[in-house]
């Protein structure tokens, strides 16, 4: 159990891998956060996994990746560890402007607006996760060439989300979503 008073971030690196010893085993909390809006920043950066992990509490999201190419998240928890509520951060798992994504077998609970969610971005695969307790429990947004299955979605305001917002930077097309158990959603 790490805890951090500060964002981590992580800017124009290739080929690193970010790995605990399973969701259970290594905990990087960031409850009591002084400094930085993210828990983990990783930005223009290339071929990086993170995995077996979790990530709690953030300020603001819980891992934001932004301007990345080939990035894999697998076996990774984001969660803000009190109840459900509108102060917690706004996003578990935040990749935008990114391409050749996969998120699996992660989870996303608690978060004020989405679980996991995917902006602007291009070749993603999210698939053998779950989301619950958020606002939005999976939200692929102005996204193009997205795969989302095999993800289990419950007790979030809305399971999943899939839509382009007009005067952004990228429209998105090619979403399929398939083979999801969405339940209990309000």
């Amino acid at each position: 159990h790490f805890l951090f008073s500060q964002e981590l971030s992580i800017t124009g690196k290739k080929n690193l891998t970010i790995k605990g010893m399973g969701m259970d085993k290594t905990v990087l909390s960031f409850k009591g956060q002084t400094k930085g809006a993210q828990g983990i920043l990783i930005s223009n950066s290339e071929n990086i996994t993170v995995a077996d992990l979790t990530i709690e509490d953030a300020a603001g999201d819980n891992l934001k990746i932004t301007d990345c190419d080939t990035v894999l998240l697998q076996n990774v928890r984001t969660a803000w560890t009190g109840r459900a509520s509108t102060e917690n951060g706004a996003y578990g798992i935040y990749p935008v402007l990114s391409k050749n994504l996969v998120i699996e077998n992660c989870e996303a609970i608690g978060a004020s607006d989405a679980g996991i969610y995917v902006g602007q971005s291009e070749q993603v695969v999210i698939r053998n996760n779950k989301a619950f307790y958020n606002v939005a429990g999976i939200e692929s947004e102005n996204s193009t060439h997205v795969e989302i299955y095999n993800n289990e979605v419950f007790e979030n305001t809305s399971g999943l989300l899939i839509f382009n917002l007009p005067n952004l930077t990228r429209y998105g097309n090619h979403v399929n979503a398939h083979h999801n158990t969405i339940y209990n959603n309000n």
